[in-house]
């Protein structure tokens, strides 16, 4: 592909290891009716069949562009934004190597919206491809106070220009965090669309793991945002990030932010009483200096 050519699509997907499900994966994206995308493979030293496979469709699917990129990195989100750094694509899309599309036509159906509208970021639905559960967004309160599946979301490559690429400080959200950047700013303009995107894999990190450290900035991030009252239940969104703060003191983990950002809820959130806020504080002092127990007691 010369360096002119312009592609509409990049789906990135980050593999390790992922022989397992990457075949299945691939399928389901080279089946598709739309044809104007790249796929960017940021593989972080996989040692089992993973590259194989990526070679041996290289070959058979020939038209199909491709890119990789085979190196140790420092997590999910790293090579994320290694994969950013390939993408020369419009839009992208990021994949897990066990997602993979709801039906043959889902780029075409994306395409067609985005060519309706001038729009920063498109989102749908996914479903739990062992559980079946599907996860609808389809109004804003959803998406500000639950979070958002990365695989439901289109974004245009422009947004990491202005935004910034991934934080690496947060090992497990970072996709969220940087969708909420996009939702939180009246610069840009979203559209949710009732459309299954993907199957995802729910055996992921991401699916086994949360992430306090972002979670208890979270009540934060919207305040500053002046977004909370798009909020259905803001006393919930608050009292879970107060609880994630405590839940850092006692594990000993990221203090500096837990301290940070449970200091602002005590100074500026309406929602604490004041015999509330005395109790906050003498319980995350406790939970600071007691000594940690892999049980929590």
């Amino acid at each position: 592909m010369s360096s002119h050519d312009k592609l509409f699509f990049s789906i990135v997907i980050p593999v390790y290891n992922s022989a397992g499900t990457l075949a299945e994966n691939l399928k389901s994206i080279a089946d598709q009716s739309y044809v104007d995308f790249e796929i960017v493979f940021v593989d972080g030293g996989s040692t089992d069949e993973t590259l194989k496979i990526i070679h041996h469709f290289e070959i058979e699917k020939g038209h199909i562009r491709t890119r990789l990129l085979s190196e140790p990195d420092k997590g999910i989100y790293d090579a994320m934004n290694k994969g950013l750094d390939l993408a020369q694509g419009e839009w992208v899309y990021f994949m897990g190597c066990d997602d993979r599309f709801c039906s043959l036509s889902i780029l075409a159906q994306v395409a067609s919206e985005i060519a309706n509208e001038d729009l920063d970021l498109v989102y749908g639905n996914v479903e739990g491809a062992v559980s079946g559960i599907r996860y609808i967004y389809n109004t804003l309160s959803k998406v500000l106070s639950v979070g958002i599946h990365h695989q439901s979301v289109f974004y245009r490559r422009s947004l990491f220009n202005e935004l910034g690429k991934y934080d690496l400080r947060f090992k497990i959200a970072s996709d969220y965090h940087f969708t909420l950047k996009v939702f939180l700013s009246n610069r840009y303009k979203t559209k949710y669309i009732d459309l299954d995107i993907a199957y995802y894999g729910e055996d992921g990190y991401s699916s086994r793991h949360f992430d306090y450290k972002l979670f208890s900035g979270h009540y934060r991030l919207l305040a500053k945002a002046h977004q909370i009252g798009e909020l259905e239940d803001q006393q919930k969104c608050l009292n879970d990030s107060v609880y994630y703060c405590l839940h850092l003191a006692l594990r000993k983990r990221s203090l500096p932010t837990a301290w940070s950002n449970l200091l602002y809820y005590i100074f500026t959130a309406k929602h604490l009483s004041l015999l509330d806020k005395i109790k906050t504080v003498y319980a995350m002092l406790a939970r600071t200096l007691r000594p940690y127990r892999q049980d929590g007691l």
